[in-house]
């Protein structure tokens, strides 16, 4: 059994989501407690896929793709202060996305493949979704911007980055694989992904800490 150096990060990120149980209510960010369970199995398994004499990993993290992204696209609506009319466009956009993942996976790009299609389009829309949080959050705070302070800042900064980052290295997933793009003898995944996924959960677990001090939001 191996456990990847950025998977303690994932792992306290959960356990902080835990502590801060009642500051994500508060929030309205409860469901980032299933979503990080979700990761943490889905990392574990695919970072221990050959003692199940897997030759790839690939299918466990299309099955996340299919599983996680609900809650990212649910979590995404609350940060938004979605009303009337763009609750109704920004559900059926991620309605229309989950389809469109759900025939990749069964009949284009497969299972056996990772689905590079879903991920891209995915990080696409939570490109556009943290983007649009951000720049929500800029109106409703102009008095008094205190963005160190805003869990919301930091849960859609750490995603803008890493969706700006991963949609270049995991987006082209097929061609780095198949002109073998290595940095320090090393895949251009397994040398940026892990820091990168060290950086996002630190910060959410900083976003959820800031939710627990704030008793009224």
């Amino acid at each position: 059994m191996h456990i990847a150096w950025f998977e303690y990060f994932q792992f306290a990120c959960l356990l902080t989501a835990i502590y801060c149980y009642r500051g994500l209510r508060a929030c309205s960010l409860l469901a980032f407690i299933p979503l990080l369970v979700i990761v943490n199995i889905t990392e574990f398994i695919g970072t221990n896929y050959r003692m199940m004499g897997w030759r790839f990993n690939y299918p466990v993290y299309n099955i996340y793709l299919l599983v996680s992204t609900p809650f990212y696209f649910y979590i995404a609506g609350k940060m938004l202060f979605l009303t009337g009319k763009e609750t109704i466009v920004f559900y059926t956009v991620c309605v229309l996305c989950l389809i469109l993942i759900g025939v990749n996976f069964s009949f284009i790009q497969g299972q056996a493949h990772f689905n590079t299609y879903s991920f891209v389009l995915i990080e696409i829309l939570m490109i556009v979704f943290s983007c649009l949080s951000l720049v929500r959050l800029t109106l409703l705070d102009q008095k008094d911007l205190r963005f160190i302070k805003e869990p919301f800042f930091w849960i859609n900064t750490v995603n803008l980055l890493f969706g700006l980052i991963t949609l270049v290295v995991l987006g082209l997933q097929e061609y780095i694989v198949t002109n073998q793009i290595k940095i320090d003898n090393k895949t251009l995944y397994n040398a940026i992904l892990p820091s990168v996924n060290a950086i996002v959960y630190a910060g959410y677990s900083y976003a959820f800490i800031l939710c627990r001090m704030q008793k009224i939001r």
